[in-house]
């Protein structure tokens, strides 16, 4: 169970997301704390898988590292006044003002977007001219943005159009260029380490100046799909080393929309996904 509230009570908690507890630090600072909760189709388990939200927040910082010369992002100093187990899950950020939308770059067709696929033919609401098949590599980088719900609802898939009714035309098109920049520099990045990154999402925000800054987590296992690639060989294994394997679980077991108590099976091979992929991806030579 969660016990960083006794450490964190000093601090104003300002929103309790479906992972991350957001707690104000300062006046131009916030504290995120990633929790070990787990969500699949916008829902909350309240059972948490030990470790998870640490790996998540050092791949977080991983990637916000590597990708600071490409775009400006929400990191701020380190953190020196709080206890290293609750520390290493936290990380402290500017604050900015959030934008409503959720960047979503698809390299390969999966999840949702194979779905809606084999339903219409249609590829982010384009018919689609060319024939897919499940996983396949599309020639360049797709961007398929969505709404950002608040907890219990959710994102709904919208078009560049809409989005641009929504935070206007030049922070869209900035927004897009800018994410499938950071997409085409972590997967070929990633895929040197042996790791497909298929799909990913980012979130973005505005700083004082109104300039656009990266924020919440980037390249994650719960915000992206991994998939093994053996450089030798060439060969691509879809085996889901993110959430979708937790995702599968549960539609394989006929989840009803209920708490659960999740298995310690099945908690063990999420944590062991996750430290694979942090692992490869971090690995350094």
């Amino acid at each position: 169970m969660d016990n960083s509230s006794d450490v964190l009570n000093k601090y104003s908690l300002l929103f309790k997301g479906k992972v991350r507890n957001i707690y104000n630090y300062s006046n131009d600072k916030l504290l995120i704390y990633t929790s070990d909760r787990i969500s699949a189709f916008d829902y909350v388990f309240e059972d948490e898988i030990k470790g998870k939200g640490l790996l998540l927040t050092k791949m977080a910082k991983f990637w916000f590292k590597k990708t600071s010369n490409i775009i400006t992002n929400h990191i701020s100093e380190e953190l020196i006044d709080l206890p290293s187990h609750i520390k290493d899950s936290c990380m402290l950020v500017k604050k900015t003002k959030v934008l409503p939308i959720e960047a979503i770059v698809r390299g390969h067709i999966a999840g949702s977007a194979w779905s809606a696929y084999k339903s219409s033919q249609k590829i982010n609401g384009l018919v689609s001219k060319k024939i897919y098949k499940k996983y396949d590599k599309f020639d360049k980088p797709i961007f398929t943005p969505s709404t950002k719900a608040e907890i219990g609802g959710k994102d709904i898939n919208i078009s560049i159009a809409e989005m641009r009714k929504i935070i206007g035309g030049e922070l869209t098109e900035e927004i897009q260029n800018m994410s499938i920049k950071l997409y085409d520099f972590a997967y070929s990045f990633a895929k040197e380490r042996g790791v497909i990154i298929a799909d990913t999402k980012f979130e973005f925000g505005l700083d004082p100046d109104n300039n656009l800054i990266l924020i919440d987590e980037i390249f994650t296992p719960d915000c992206s799909r991994f998939w093994l690639y053996d450089k030798k060989l060439k060969e691509l294994n879809h085996e889901a080393f993110d959430k979708q394997f937790f995702r599968d679980y549960l539609i394989a077991s006929n989840w009803n929309k209920e708490q659960i108590m999740i298995p310690d099976n099945i908690k063990e091979k999420i944590i062991s996904k996750y430290r694979t992929a942090y692992d490869l991806i971090t690995y350094e030579t």
